[in-house]
């Protein structure tokens, strides 16, 4: 009888980052230490959970993870967008007393709501841009909006990741439009902010060897388009600098204000956090990730392959800390 412990890798989900969730379950299942761990990949799919079986799927239910015939350990949660990026997956591992490998269901729905997360960041004197929400069914009046806001801003779903529906307006005149079409991304609302004009940056934070936060080195985002959004991310229209160019101070600050967000938010295992350094000011948030990309094009590898950590040693600790702590 195999001693490894097993660790179900959940996949998949409801919205247009499923793919991206593949992805990311691949690089966990390829490097995951197979001698420590045996892994399963479970697909979360609208048309229920399943495991690939003889070519084929086979069904299960979330309750075979802890009461099948070979029993989890816990879930490794690799599902951007919902139900693993918004809570409802944590809320349901959670009633069942299965560890994984992210904060609690409050948790993860907070940072998964961009409105959410700027009221709350900003209420405990963390800078976020200026920023106004609508929620669904909401009337707004772009006019105010411009008044408040400036021109030019973005016009972001509350509730999708990967820059889906993203867009920055240069006029007033498009601010409807935009707002209109962000709607149609999740059932959210949507944020609207005023645009930071600096160097943007990403910090990955991960458990150390005594399970309390850690920076990874920073990554300084640049692209030739007007922002980050999907095409720059996924298209190879943006380069990611790791470790970033920046003084000793600069990085400090970056690294010391994740962290900070990452547990004012109370993140657990891994997560990443977006900036924006605006010359002569404190960093702003830009977003928070409790279950960022880990695919071989995403930038928490390369972060971590900085620091001197593989992808395995990466996974082990995350699991470690995580489901192995509980």
């Amino acid at each position: 009888m195999s001693d490894r412990i097993a660790i179900a890798v959940l996949t998949g989900g409801y919205s247009g980052e499923a793919h991206i969730s593949r992805e990311s379950a691949a690089l966990v299942m390829h490097h995951i230490d197979s001698e420590r761990f045996e892994a399963t990949l479970i697909h979360v799919d609208t048309d229920g959970w399943w495991v690939e079986k003889d070519g084929g799927k086979a069904p299960m239910d979330i309750s075979e993870l802890k009461g099948g015939a070979t029993p989890f350990a816990g879930a490794f949660i690799m599902i951007h967008g919902t139900p693993g990026e918004d809570g409802k997956l944590q809320l349901e591992l959670d009633a069942l007393g299965i560890p994984h490998t992210t904060g609690n269901s409050e948790s993860v729905a907070r940072t998964f709501h961009k409105g959410h997360t700027n009221a709350f960041l900003k209420d405990r004197g963390i800078q976020v841009a200026v920023f106004d929400t609508i929620e669904p069914g909401q009337a707004w009046n772009a006019a105010s909006l411009v008044s408040k806001l400036g021109l030019p801003c973005f016009v972001k779903p509350n509730e999708a990741g990967s820059s889906l529906g993203v867009n920055r307006v240069e006029h007033e005149r498009d601010l409807d439009a935009a707002i209109a079409y962000a709607m149609r991304f999740g059932e959210g609302g949507v944020l609207v902010e005023s645009m930071l004009e600096g160097r943007e940056f990403s910090v990955g934070i991960i458990p150390d060897e005594q399970g309390k936060p850690e920076a990874l080195p920073v990554t300084e985002i640049r692209t030739s388009r007007l922002f980050f959004d999907y095409e720059a991310k996924y298209s190879g229209e943006a380069e990611e600098i790791t470790p970033a160019d920046l003084n000793t101070k600069d990085r400090m600050h970056l690294q010391e204000q994740a962290i900070d967000v990452y547990t004012s938010m109370g993140c657990r295992g891994l997560a990443r956090v977006d900036m924006m350094l605006v010359p002569g000011q404190r960093c702003s948030i830009i977003e928070v990730n409790a279950v960022p990309g880990l695919s071989e094009f995403s930038i928490i590898p390369r972060q971590a392959e900085a620091f001197g950590l593989s992808n395995q040693e990466l996974i082990s600790r995350i699991i470690d800390h995580t489901i192995l702590a509980d």
